[in-house]
């Protein structure tokens, strides 16, 4: 199994200065590799027919246009895999509890996504963009701590990669960016070309 995981919108709660609203946590799931590579040789196949060069990074919010937004989303839609996603409305969770600590929300919504997944994952692979050396350290043993037992183990290898040299994990932000602007925008026409490959949704604020 493999998972990709990507993030839209932004961990601060300084709503009147540049904060987001929302934070919106997603992960594509491969149950096979060979599932996978064929999402990757489409990503690429994409690129020819859009006459992009070979190293053209998909990114929703920035260098992507909608044209190649709708194109990509409708061709990957039609492959095999399946994404689950929490979304949080941090204005919500700001009146819940007025000194939420900032640092620690990636890391909680994380949790919240792979506990609600873990019967249907075991000993998955998961790739995820790279970021600051000290959040990768920490991030990894977060969760394997949280995740993995003696019984089963959930993650079977943790990975951070650039997303530029990986394809899938910029599936992963073609998907998170679709449902963000679906709540930041109250935009749906990317979401819904990718709907169906949805598993779960959660909304918990």
């Amino acid at each position: 199994m493999l998972i990709f995981m990507d993030e839209s919108g932004d961990t601060g709660f300084k709503f009147s200065k540049t904060s987001s609203r929302f934070f919106v946590l997603v992960i594509i799931i491969f149950d096979s590799l060979a599932d996978a590579e064929k999402a990757n040789e489409a990503v690429k196949e994409i690129r020819k027919e859009l006459k992009l060069p070979e190293n053209f990074e998909f990114k929703f919010s920035t260098g992507t246009s909608d044209k190649y937004k709708k194109v990509f989303l409708q061709k990957l839609s039609k492959f095999n895999f399946r994404y689950r996603t929490v979304i949080v409305d941090k204005t919500i969770l700001a009146k819940q509890n007025p000194i939420y600590p900032k640092d620690s929300l990636y890391m909680i919504v994380a949790d919240h996504l792979f506990l609600r997944a873990e019967s249907r994952m075991k000993n998955a692979s998961i790739f995820i963009d790279r970021i600051s050396k000290s959040f990768v350290d920490d991030f990894n043993g977060y969760l394997r701590k949280r995740l993995n037992t003696n019984i089963e183990k959930i993650i079977g290898r943790l990975k951070h990669q650039d997303s530029k040299s990986n394809n899938l994990l910029q599936l992963a932000d073609m998907v998170c960016g679709a449902i963000y602007r679906k709540y930041n925008r109250g935009e749906e026409k990317f979401y819904k070309i990718i709907k169906k490959r949805e598993e779960d949704l959660w909304k918990p604020y």
